[in-house]
């Protein structure tokens, strides 16, 4: 990465010499990007320092705006001990600083990630965001309730809720905004006793409270909120009518069904119709085997056009859900859609395997004898074995893992080696520990991720942890910090024993940060009472050369051009919010990293995701960055960094098709798209990223705000 990054300050470098003729910075503008590099460093480090910088600055109300970039800043370090000058800040004449520090603290006191470092909420987080609820500024409330939310228990959802009775909406922007944060705020909170009061805000009719409502009742699995979502549902605002449709699912009753049923044609929206799709396979409605198969057989799936393009997304989705609807009146349906375009044919063949799991014999029947004939891919071929099962899986799975032994080339058998694995452990063979122990032997974290997802030892099996150890040790120089801490959690059952004790500890000098956290949280769970609340910086390439760099271009206006198969993206990159999540973005766009590579993963009206050079999701650079999470929404054709934890980001990105806010605060958020929003909602998965290049427009009066 170091080498990467390098080039980042080379390709920085070069562009101020070439901007030759720009104003020059005034010497507090200087100051103040060195302020900004310092911060930008520290927080990559994840270390507040000794020294007292933060609190200085934070503290000194001569610059809000670098309070706001401290206060953040602390808030993704997360040390607890920078939450007493985070409160401090909480009283700020400046209600920017005030917003920015309620943030803050909703990052560091996340209830969620405590939880999985093995920490508690400070004793004064819910005392002090609840004062907030009272200030005068509405930004600032909305910022405490969006903190609320996220460090809160369910009995925080009550404040809320007083908060919202006297509210006084009066349809504004900022008013909605507020609204938007708190329907967010009891979503996360999952108190049905806030029932009342969304059931308020829905009578509202603003389309853009109405779905946020028909959301929040979904994520809160309430199923006595199924009056409220029928009302919603008859509304014309597609949004509305797929939110409602989707919340439907957990409510129940086959007067539901029969209502949802009709909104899988098309002639729908398509985010109608697949929120219905997933409704009714939640529902297990008898009846909606036939609407589905009438939905897929009704209009051509195709690339010809955009209606096209959208029942070609819809048959995806519905096929997985034929197999989760376990009718054997599906197999004729799934067998044709096994000879359709690969995204199709990979959902379909494991769901006719589904369908036909109890008669093994004839999936292998109606399927294509010919290994070339087959349009799927080897992933989707394993589950799908693991799905049907039987002695003829079983062989054909152990038949997998010989061609991936032979295959060189490291593509189809070798690369579904993780799907392998897992596959063939479901099935049981006698043999399943010989299997694993080569892979055990791996140092691809990938193969030791799925190696472990198989391991199952038997009750009692002396020494069981001993084949985790050597795994871990196999990383022992690794980057690789996902593959760790899933080792380091697998070791759970067994912290009693002395050696785990002590590898765990010899864990918590590891070179990965997570590592380390992932160690402390399980010798706390074993008794140890010792451990330092303190897990060390992490580990960073990035120098004092480019953090400046990052600092001196935080106003520019950068366009990332994502070139795809179905046309062309164009993103406005957020260098401010996220400086070094963009410069890594930058860096592998200007080295051709992303060109070639696929949209692996395509939801209808959530995300499409690519950067995977595996393209399984479990692919990236060789590296991880750090979290720069953001006040940022998530909305439609927001750019966001894929992860699989905390500080786990590297090459995959994803693009919402749709707002989403239960992903506000919790990745990083570092563009949104300009123009091309149609193209991303027409990606099909398989769709590939021709080329990505950078464009950065500068204008001729060159303005900054500094």
């Amino acid at each position: 990465m170091k080498k990467i990054l390098s080039a980042i300050a080379l390709v920085g470098l070069l562009a101020s010499v070439l901007s030759c003729g720009r104003r020059p910075l005034r010497p507090d503008q200087w100051q103040r990007n060195l302020l900004y590099a310092e911060i930008v460093k520290r927080e990559d480090l994840r270390q507040i320092g000794s020294d007292g910088f933060f609190r200085h600055h934070l503290g000194d109300p001569a610059d809000p705006q670098v309070q706001q970039w401290c206060a953040v800043a602390l808030g993704r370090i997360g040390d607890p001990r920078a939450l007493p000058w985070l409160y401090a800040a909480l009283r700020s004449a400046h209600k920017e600083v005030r917003a920015a520090a309620a943030f803050g603290i909703g990052l560091a006191e996340n209830r969620d990630l405590l939880r999985s470092e093995g920490r508690t909420i400070h004793d004064r987080t819910i005392r002090e965001l609840g004062i907030l609820l009272d200030d005068p500024a509405l930004a600032v409330r909305a910022a405490a309730v969006e903190a609320l939310g996220k460090a809160g228990a369910p009995a925080e959802a009550m404040a809320i809720v007083r908060c919202l009775d006297r509210f006084p909406f009066d349809g504004s922007p900022a008013h909605g905004r507020f609204l938007e944060s708190a329907i967010t705020a009891l979503m996360r909170l999952r108190n049905t006793a806030a029932r009342p009061a969304l059931e308020k805000l829905a009578a509202l009719h603003d389309p853009e409270i109405q779905w946020r409502v028909a959301n929040a009742f979904y994520r809160m699995r309430d199923r006595d909120a199924r009056p409220a979502l029928e009302r919603l549902l008859a509304s014309a605002h597609p949004d509305v009518k797929a939110h409602a449709a989707r919340a439907l699912g957990v409510c129940g009753g086959r007067a539901t069904a029969a209502l949802l049923r009709p909104l899988l044609m098309p002639g729908n929206p398509l985010p109608v119709r697949v929120s219905a799709l997933q409704a009714l396979v939640s529902l297990k409605d008898p009846a909606a085997s036939a609407a589905v198969r009438e939905a897929v057989s009704s209009q051509p799936a195709g690339e010809a056009t955009p209606d096209q393009l959208d029942q070609l997304n819809f048959t995806v989705q519905a096929a997985a859900a034929l197999g989760n609807l376990d009718s054997a009146e599906n197999a004729g349906l799934l067998a044709s859609l096994v000879r359709m375009q690969r995204a199709v044919a990979d959902s379909a063949v494991v769901a006719l395997a589904k369908t036909l799991r109890h008669d093994p014999d004839r999936f292998f029947a109606v399927l294509p004898q010919s290994r070339a004939a087959r349009p799927w891919s080897a992933r989707a071929w394993a589950g799908a074995l693991a799905e049907v099962g039987g002695a003829r899986a079983q062989d054909e799975l152990k038949r997998m893992l010989v061609l991936a032994a032979q295959d060189q080339t490291g593509r189809r058998e070798q690369l579904a080696i993780p799907a392998i694995l897992p596959a063939l452990a479901r099935l049981n063979p006698p043999d399943m520990d010989s299997i694993l122990a080569a892979y055990f032997a791996s140092h691809d974290g990938v193969v030791l991720r799925s190696a472990l997802a198989a391991y199952t030892p038997a009750p009692g099996a002396a020494a069981a942890w001993k084949p985790i150890l050597q795994m871990y040790a196999n990383l022992a120089g690794s980057t690789d910090v996902e593959t760790k801490v899933a080792l380091l959690d697998r070791l759970d059952p067994w912290l009693e024993v002395a050696e785990i004790q002590s590898f765990l500890r010899s864990a918590l000098q590891d070179r990965e940060r997570n590592a380390r956290i992932a160690a402390a949280r399980l010798l706390r769970r074993a008794g140890a009472a010792e451990i330092s609340p303190d897990p060390g910086p992490a580990s960073t390439a990035a120098t004092d050369q480019i953090c400046t760099l990052a600092a001196t271009a935080r106003q520019e206006r950068t366009i990332a051009v994502i070139e795809t198969d179905r046309g062309i993206m164009e993103f406005a990159l957020f260098r401010q919010e996220a400086p070094l999540t963009v410069a890594n973005f930058i860096a592998l766009a200007n080295r051709g990293f992303y060109n070639g590579l696929s949209f692996m993963r395509v939801v209808p009206y959530f995300v499409i995701q690519g950067g995977d050079p595996r393209n399984d999701q479990e692919g990236g650079p060789g590296y991880a960055i750090r979290c720069e999470i953001n006040p940022r929404r998530f909305e439609r054709g927001s750019l966001g960094m894929a992860l699989s934890g905390k500080d786990t980001g590297g090459s995959q990105f994803f693009v919402t098709l749709s707002p989403q806010p239960h992903l506000d605060g919790g990745y990083t958020c570092f563009g949104r798209i300009i123009s091309g929003l149609p193209v991303a909602e027409h990606i099909v998965a398989g769709d590939r990223i021709r080329r990505v290049r950078i464009r950065e427009e500068k204008t001729f009066l060159d303005f900054r705000n500094f």
